[in-house]
């Protein structure tokens, strides 16, 4: 009889008990203990607006892109002073590159390069003792212009 009782006990022993059959057999103003046990998920957090960076001083040469909202800004102080703008645009790349085509022109800049292809195009500038070009690249919807000059 003993060899019957012990695997009859293992055998409950090995049944859990659903942790639903516990929610629903409490009575009301009860606490479900194993509820609290059970971590939540934790809720994603809500990014942020991004805060456009503000005092870029751009020389005439390369100027800020009307209506484009300055993303970073960035030196280095090697011979001479190179600076790095990042902007962000929904202008298209055609009307991006035409606008820099001007200014740079006016500002007394040969174009030393000048391509476009897919919505992305590159376009570089230099005189004697100044130096500008821009890089255009998508991000979703809108256009990132990297526009680095040195002197002027």
């Amino acid at each position: 009889m003993r060899l019957l009782i012990l695997p009859l006990l293992a055998g409950l022993a090995s049944c859990g008990s659903d942790g639903d059959d516990v929610a629903h057999s409490l009575g009301e103003g009860q606490r479900n203990e194993t509820a609290a046990l059970v971590p939540e998920e934790p809720v994603p957090a809500r990014p942020e607006p991004e805060t456009p960076v503000s005092g870029a001083s751009m020389p005439e040469f390369a100027p800020q892109y009307p209506g484009s909202i300055i993303k970073s800004v960035s030196t280095a102080q090697s011979g001479s002073d190179l600076h790095e703008v990042s902007l962000e645009t929904s202008d298209d790349a055609a009307a991006i590159m035409a606008f820099y085509r001007e200014k740079f022109l006016a500002g007394g800049l040969r174009k030393t390069a000048d391509f476009m292809s897919g919505g992305t195009g590159m376009l570089s500038a230099a005189a004697r003792d100044k130096k500008a070009s821009i890089a255009i690249s998508k991000n979703g919807a809108r256009n990132v212009i990297i526009v680095t000059f040195s002197g002027g």
